[in-house]
């Protein structure tokens, strides 16, 4: 890998605060790709640029990002074994 290549799939633009922590994200030796879905323009409680897990899927973890213009559905492809690790990752940076 080049010294930096995104591991985002096709959509890759995010709110400035949302996008530094998709950045800390992709730096993740154990992420390999990160799927940003459908934006909600909502009102929401959470500071712009944080991230939440939803759920485990399979091949990865299912998040919510928050921004400051709504909330945006990710889904961060990993491999089963790393599912505790990120999860553990994502509560001491964001306090989930």
């Amino acid at each position: 890998m080049t010294k930096y290549q995104s591991k985002r799939g096709r959509h890759k633009s995010a709110d400035h605060a949302l996008d530094r922590s998709l950045r800390w994200l992709e730096s993740l030796e154990i992420v390999k790709k990160v799927i940003l879905g459908i934006t909600e323009n909502t009102r929401h409680k959470f500071t712009p640029g944080h991230l939440k897990i939803q759920m485990t899927v399979q091949g990865g973890l299912k998040f919510k990002g928050y921004s400051g213009n709504g909330v945006v559905d990710i889904f961060v492809r990993i491999e089963p074994e790393h599912v505790a690790r990120l999860s553990e990752l994502i509560a001491l940076r964001f306090g989930n």
